[in-house]
């Protein structure tokens, strides 16, 4: 089965998916204020601020590519049908 390169471009900008990349964005923005933060903070409540940043931006990358992933198979299985 082959797809034309409008029809995929069509699928992947659609405005479910379009959400789904803002917060996978905002997940990689909070990764790197948080490593900025950790990196040149002086002092250690800073620094911990800036390392609790860099996990709750990894939790929400990894939270946004698991749902990118659950509606791209939900919506195969549904159109399979």
């Amino acid at each position: 089965m082959t797809v034309a390169a409008r029809d995929a471009l069509e699928y992947a900008t659609r405005d479910e998916f379009l959400k789904l990349y803002a917060v996978l964005a905002g997940g990689w923005v909070l990764i790197l204020l948080g490593q900025f933060v950790f990196s040149t903070s002086l002092g250690s409540l800073l620094a911990l601020i800036g390392l609790l940043g860099m996990f709750a931006g990894l939790l929400v990358v990894l939270a946004a590519v698991v749902a990118v992933l659950h509606k791209v198979l939900a919506e195969s299985a549904t159109e399979e049908k």
